[in-house]
């Protein structure tokens, strides 16, 4: 068969094209196959890098709070008197801002002493916890570690750690703070990688990303890889990824351990095919690529994925930073399209949220609560009658300071005064009705209204002498706290109205406050018989008599509360 010069040249081409195409594919499957197994190799470690790190985090912040807990001279001081209810309510207090899942105290002998959530187990000997022993021997924990030490407690594994408490040069007791590992830290560390986490102690499964792994198929696992595991937990050396069956499905695996002081490693998998899918597309299609066209392809979807994707990413970074708590961001439309709609949209809405953070610092929590409960879109005045105590507090001697001050002083003074004021009606689950000038009006409800209201207004009390300390001018508060029926609702105008409370109950804690002298706290007597007489020193009984009131009422000041020296 002949062929002309143009089917000659062709064919010589197309086959070595061909040939360098083929040669071509060949070798960059093999170099895709062996980056493909380092890049699994680096993923692995990553992982295990990225838990470690969480771990030495933990770490910290459990050792840091230990030591500021246990040099703590109440919680000393209850530890000294070896009362498991005294140590508890410390235990309770102290959990409330170290935010851990397990707090327990012994005592000098290893016997709990009290248990965060179980204040009816005492007793329990711990000396056989390792960390226990250790700390009752005076032994501090590692300013580093390599593994944490565990506790297993009801099929729950917790990383702790334990410090010695001490009083003078003795040892007293020891303190164990720890942070439940559970599903939660696996979908975290899921997140930052494509594997599946499992958490295994004693060889039963805790916890796993994968939601189709029981304990029945993981015993399969261990019936192959226990030895494995073994050794894993014996030297505390994680293993190389290697290649192995879970759950009848492929999957590339290593095991490492969790910590020490129990039998815990977490496994991470990916399935063979996941893996490998990259190179199962290559493989499929080596036949049909051509080289122009390939490259072409490539670049022609590359410019065309960037153009698409930018805005989206850009749209998708502009939410997670909100979502984190940053509403100072705008985004640049870049198109005409959909998604530029989209992106100026999602920057109308963040104005009108800015807009409305804005507003919220006016306005006060019941009245953010009553807009919440609003059944409908448009509010109405009117109002209904409630039981709640009143809380009136107004700066002594105002007028004589602002006389002798400029305004940008007088304002520093007052947003100083009213800032800390509001945040202790907070801590008292109170709400801030007003302000007005130097008088904050704030509103308790509930079954013990009265008593956060005048233990609000003894803590009040309590920091102003505080600020006296540094205080070059000092400054004194008289406040009225009252208790009764008044009417709770919207007053004024459907285009300007307040949430606010009225009635005399409200009256006569505003005369109670105008009365009231230089740091007193003045409140009816008959309302302390009636509720709360017992929780709180009170002066002498006073007949007075007050504008819209015709009989004198008997009034009496809050001293203290009987619980606290002063």
């Amino acid at each position: 068969m002949k062929f002309n010069i143009q089917t000659k040249l062709f064919l010589s081409l197309a086959g070595l094209s061909a040939g360098i195409l083929l040669g071509f594919l060949i070798g960059l499957d093999k170099t895709l196959t062996e980056v493909l197994f380092e890049k699994l190799i680096d993923d692995f470690n990553q992982t295990r890098i990225v838990f470690e790190r969480d771990q030495n985090l933990r770490y910290d912040r459990l050792v840091e709070s230990a030591y500021l807990i246990a040099e703590n001279s109440t919680f000393k001081a209850n530890v000294e008197l070896e009362s498991p209810t005294s140590v508890y309510v410390s235990v309770e207090e102290f959990s409330l801002f170290s935010k851990v899942d397990l707090f327990i105290v012994t005592d000098r002998k290893g016997n709990v002493l009290a248990k965060l959530g179980e204040p009816e187990r005492y007793g329990q000997d711990l000396t056989s916890k390792q960390s226990i022993s250790k700390a009752l021997k005076g032994v501090e924990p590692e300013i580093k570690t390599t593994w944490p030490e565990l506790w297993e407690i009801d099929e729950k594994i917790y990383q702790i750690v334990t410090v010695p408490i001490y009083i003078g040069d003795e040892i007293y007791g020891t303190l164990t703070l720890g942070m439940q590992i559970t599903k939660v830290e696996a979908v975290e560390l899921k997140a930052n990688s494509q594997f599946d986490i499992h958490f295994v102690c004693d060889k039963k499964l805790i916890a796993s990303t994968n939601e189709f792994l029981t304990q029945d198929y993981f015993n399969d696992f261990l019936k192959e890889n226990g030895t494995l595991a073994d050794s894993v937990l014996k030297y505390l050396i994680p293993t190389n990824p290697y290649e192995t069956d879970l759950a009848m499905e492929e999957v590339f695996a290593f095991i490492s351990p969790l910590g020490v002081g129990i039998s815990a490693f977490y496994l991470a998998t990916i399935p063979k095919p996941v893996a490998l899918k990259v190179l199962d597309v290559i493989e499929k299609n080596i036949l049909i690529v051509a080289g122009v066209g390939f490259g072409l392809t490539l670049i022609l979807a590359f410019s065309l994925g960037r153009t698409f994707s930018k805005p989206i990413l850009n749209l998708v970074s502009g939410m997670n930073k909100v979502k984190e708590g940053n509403l100072n961001v705008e985004l640049k439309p870049t198109t005409k399209d959909e998604i530029g709609l989209l992106t100026q949209t999602f920057n109308e809405m963040l104005i009108g949220l800015r807009e409305r953070m804005h507003l919220m610092k006016y306005v006060g929590s019941h009245t953010i609560e009553m807009i919440k409960d609003s059944s409908s879109n448009e509010l109405n005045l009117g109002g209904e009658k409630k039981e709640l105590a009143v809380l009136f507090s107004d700066i002594r001697g105002f007028t004589a300071f602002s006389e002798k001050r400029t305004p940008e002083e007088v304002i520093s003074m007052l947003n100083r005064y009213l800032s800390f004021q509001a945040e202790i009606v907070k801590e008292f689950n109170g709400s801030v009705d007003k302000f007005v000038g130097d008088e904050m009006v704030a509103l308790f409800s509930g079954e013990n209204a009265l008593q956060s209201a005048i233990e609000c207004a003894i803590e009040i009390q309590k920091r102003i002498k505080e600020e006296h300390k540094t205080d070059p001018v000092p400054i004194y508060i008289g406040i009225g706290v009252n208790f009764g029926p008044m009417i709770l609702g919207n007053m004024g105008a459907k285009e300007r109205m307040d949430y606010t409370v009225i009635g005399s109950a409200v009256n006569l804690a505003a005369r109670l406050c105008s009365a009231a002298k230089a740091n007193q706290i003045l409140v009816r007597k008959d309302l302390l018989e009636e509720t709360v007489m017992k929780e709180f020193l009170t002066g002498d009984s006073l007949k007075m008599s007050f504008k819209g009131f015709t009989n004198q009422l008997e009034i009496v000041e809050i001293l203290n509360e009987k619980n606290i020296i002063s």
